[in-house]
C-alpha cells in the first residue's frame, strides 16, 4: 500500500514540477530572473537531498570518480534540460510540452538497444512511429508566427535533454557503482546548482530601467514561491522514483506516473494559466498518450 501512496505522490511531484517550471519560466520574466529561480530551484532541490541521506552522509566523501565525474556531466545536462524547459512551459501550451517533454523516454530505449543489448518490441517500433505522428500534428504550420516557435525549440531540447538524462543515470545504474545511486543525485544537484549559479552571473540582465517593484502577497507569489515548489519537486521526485524502482509492476507505474503526471499537467494548466491548444494539437495530444502507452506497456 505505501508503494502505491508514494506513486500517487510522484506523480503530484511531476505534475507540480511542469507548473512551476511554467511559473519560472513565463515569459514576463527577464532572461536573468529565469536563470537566477532556476538556480535557486537547484539550490533547494539539494538541500532536500541531503536530507534523504542524512543517516549515510560519510559516504558523500566516499564516492568514486566514476560516479563523481558522471554527475558533473548529469548536472549539467539536468540544469540544460530545467532552464528549457522552463522556457518551454513558460511560452507554450502545457500539454503539448510536457507531451513533446515526455517522448524523451524513447532515447534511452533505443540507445539500450544498441549498448545494453535490450529488446525492443515491434509494438514499441509502432508506438515510436505513432508519436512522431503525433509531434506532426502537436507542432503545428509553419506558416505560425516566429515567437510562436520559440517554445517548440526550447521544448526539443527538453526533451533531448530528458532522454540523456535518462541515458546517463541508466549508464550508471549499468557501471560497477550502481549503489551509489542516491549519492551520485545529489552530487549532481550539487552540480546543477553550481552551473546554473555561474549562468545566472554571466546573463545580461534586460530588465528596464524603470521597473514596477513587486511587493507583499505578490512577491511571495512570483518570487520566492516558484524556486520553492519547484525545487521541493525535484529534490523530492528523484528520490521517490529511486524508492519506487523495481517496486510496482511497469504496468501500473507507467500509465500512472507518466500518462498521470501528463493529464493533471494539461488539466491544471486550463484552470490556472487559460491554456488554448487547436484541434489538431488536441488530436496530436490524446494519439501521443496512445504511443506513449503502447511503448511502456507492449
Amino acid at each position: 500500500m505505501i508503494n502505491y501512496i508514494l506513486l500517487a505522490l510522484s506523480t503530484i511531484m511531476a505534475t507540480g514540477k511542469a507548473l512551476f517550471c511554467k511559473v519560472v519560466g513565463m515569459g514576463t520574466r527577464t532572461k536573468k530572473e529565469t536563470m537566477v529561480l532556476n538556480f535557486e530551484s537547484f539550490f533547494v532541490a539539494f538541500i532536500c537531498s541531503v536530507f534523504f541521506v542524512i543517516n549515510k552522509l560519510n559516504f558523500l566523501f566516499e564516492i568514486s570518480w566514476y560516479s563523481l565525474i558522471l554527475a558533473v556531466v548529469f548536472g549539467a545536462s539536468v540544469a540544460l534540460t530545467q532552464v528549457t524547459q522552463s522556457k518551454a512551459m513558460g511560452n507554450g501550451p502545457s500539454s503539448i510540452v510536457t507531451l513533446i517533454y515526455s517522448c524523451g523516454f524513447v532515447l534511452p530505449i533505443i540507445c539500450g538497444l544498441f549498448f545494453w543489448q535490450e529488446t525492443v518490441s515491434i509494438w514499441q517500433w509502432i508506438g515510436v512511429v505513432v508519436l512522431i505522428l503525433s509531434l506532426i500534428l502537436v507542432i503545428g504550420k509553419k506558416e505560425e508566427a516566429k515567437s510562436g516557435k520559440v517554445w517548440i525549440i526550447f521544448a526539443f531540447i527538453a526533451m533531448f535533454g530528458s532522454g540523456l538524462n535518462a541515458i546517463l543515470q541508466k549508464t550508471h545504474q549499468y557501471s560497477a557503482f550502481a549503489e551509489e545511486l542516491p549519492f551520485f543525485l545529489v552530487y549532481a544537484l550539487f552540480f546543477s546548482t553550481v552551473f546554473t549559479g555561474i549562468s545566472a552571473l554571466f546573463v545580461k540582465s534586460d530588465e528596464p530601467n524603470e521597473k514596477e517593484k513587486i511587493t507583499g502577497k505578490r512577491f511571495f507569489l512570483w518570487k520566492v514561491l516558484p524556486p520553492i515548489g519547484l525545487g521541493v519537486c525535484v529534490g523530492v521526485l528523484n528520490f521517490l522514483n529511486l524508492t519506487l524502482a523495481g517496486k510496482i509492476p511497469s504496468v501500473i507505474l507507467f500509465p500512472v506516473y507518466n500518462v498521470g503526471s501528463m493529464l493533471l499537467t494539461s488539466l491544471i494548466s486550463v484552470i490556472l494559466f487559460k491554456d488554448k491548444i487547436t484541434r489538431n494539437q488536441t488530436i496530436g495530444f490524446f494519439i501521443g498518450i496512445f504511443a506513449i502507452l503502447v511503448i511502456g506497456l507492449l
